[in-house]
Formats: C-alpha cells, structure tokens, sequence
C-alpha cells in the first residue's frame, strides 16, 4: 500500500500532524508524496501520485478548521477529484479549541462522494490561529506529546485495517458528532461573514518596503504587490501575513476578537480535545 499525504498549514499545526504520520508511514518505507497545497510549490501542479492513485493507495488529507469548515485549497482539492477517485482515505484536522466545527464530516462527506473508502479520520486541537499574541492563547502547547501519541495510534491501526481484507470502513455517521444547533451554527457560517466581521486587512505603506515576504507565503496566493501589498477576494483570514511580516506592517489587534473568541469556546466547551476515529 503507498501513501499520499496532502494538507494546507497556515500556522504549522496541520503540518506538525502530517509530519508525525508521514515519519511512522516512512519507517514501512511507503510513503509516495507529501505535499502542502499553501506553498509555491504546489503552484506547478499535483504530482502524477496524487493525480492517478490507485486501489493500493491511501491518501491522507488534511485542514486546519476556520470558521468550522475546511480551509477552500483543500475544499478545492477535493472537489476537483474525479469521480472515480477510488482511494482509501484518511482526513483529518486542527482546530482551535472553539469548536472543530463540521470540517472533518464535510471532508469525509465529500471524499466518499468522489469513490474513496474512509478507513480512519482524525481531529487534533492546536495553537488557535487568531490568538498567537494573547499570554494564554487557546489551544496553547499543542498538538503535545500526548495528541501525537493518537495521531501515531491511527496511523497504526489504519497500517493494521489495509493488511486485512475485507476493508473495515469508518462510517460517515460517527464523523456527525455535533450537536444538532452547532451544525446549524455551521451551515450559517463562512469564511466571507467572518471576513466581514473583522477589520479589513490592509499593510501600513509607511512600514511596508515592499519585499515580498507576505505575497510568497500566502497560503491562498491572495497577496499581490501593486507596488504595495494588496489582499484579494481569496484571503481565507489564516493571518499568516501579518505573523510572517518582517515590518510588522500588517496591523492587526487580536483583542477586536479575543473576547468573542473565549466567549464561544466556553459556550460550545468541545469535548475531546483530539479524537481518533478507526
């Protein structure tokens, strides 16, 4: 069986998941391509490995979860599949100790739509991507070594499930964990109203030297230099800009969204934190 392991990372959380599966599926030597769709690399295009897997092939895929859905390049990704994809499939996500909203299902959902049999999915509670600058940000110190200890765990009992036919798969059911008003909550929810609730995102020209950094790192490639920065429609709020800006030009005052942030965490209270499904 080969692996493919495909996320987007923004805040490196996703990629600290895919790497902890990536290191153990290497030790069986199996591992085909990892690759993360919010780098310039992924520009020239997927791989020939992710573009005609086949039934020997299980593909991991994972988000981070903003604003309780996937992140769109994975959404797009997805969709994009041909019909008769036909891989086993493994997703999983991060998620910011707000809620994990509906992405893993809608990631499930949707591979299952494109002829992947889900045989393990995974969610992980990380470092809140809005929150980096608060004293105790949520989901502060992890992934740890305990949700590594999981991701390892499902990557052992999907090696275990892929060497014993018939496939036991994991029902699309169990990936509906929400109550019934968060999935509401979820459907209302998007990228576009939560951009609209926050403050618009636009550099500081008098700090801003016009180096680039932010145009190379977005993972949405929405940044283009015109001569200064300038965000586009397909800004998925991650924020990155304005971490990795070596001028600090891109202002930007989490205490707007701390508050409302806390607020819904300790309403929604998710519990567990990280949770294997297999």
């Amino acid at each position: 069986m080969k692996h493919l392991i495909i996320y987007c990372s923004p805040n490196g959380s996703t990629r600290h998941v895919a790497e902890v599966m990536a290191k153990r599926l290497s030790e069986s030597g199996r591992v085909e391509a990892v690759l993360d769709l919010g780098t310039r690399s992924s520009d020239k295009g997927l791989p020939p490995a992710f573009r005609n897997p086949d039934r020997e092939t299980c593909l991991w895929i994972g988000s981070p979860v903003y604003v309780d859905h996937p992140v769109p390049p994975i959404e797009t990704f997805i969709s994009r599949l041909p019909p008769s994809y036909g891989c086993c499939a493994v997703p999983f996500v991060t998620w910011g100790g707000v809620t994990s909203g509906t992405a893993l299902y809608e990631m499930a959902q949707g591979l299952i739509r494109k002829g992947c049999v889900l045989i393990g999915a995974a969610k992980v509670i990380a470092l809140h991507s809005s929150l980096w600058q608060a004293p105790h940000p949520l989901g502060e110190g992890h992934p740890d070594e305990e949700d590594d200890r999981a991701v390892l765990k499902l990557v052992d009992r999907v090696e275990s499930k892929l060497s014993c036919l018939p496939l036991q798969e994991v029902s699309l059911e169990v990936l509906d964990y929400q109550p019934q008003a968060l999935k509401e909550e979820a459907r209302r929810s998007s990228i576009a109203s939560a951009k609209q609730a926050l403050p618009e995102l636009r550099v500081d020209d008098d700090k801003c030297v016009q180096c680039g950094e932010c145009a190379e790192k977005c993972p949405a490639k929405a940044i283009t230099l015109d001569p200064f920065p300038q965000v586009g429609e397909d800004c998925f709020i991650c924020l990155k800009c304005v971490r990795e800006c070596p001028e600090e030009a891109f202002p930007f005052d989490i205490h707007a969204i701390e508050e409302r942030v806390r607020g819904l965490a300790a309403r929604i209270n998710e519990r567990p934190f990280t949770q294997i499904f297999y």
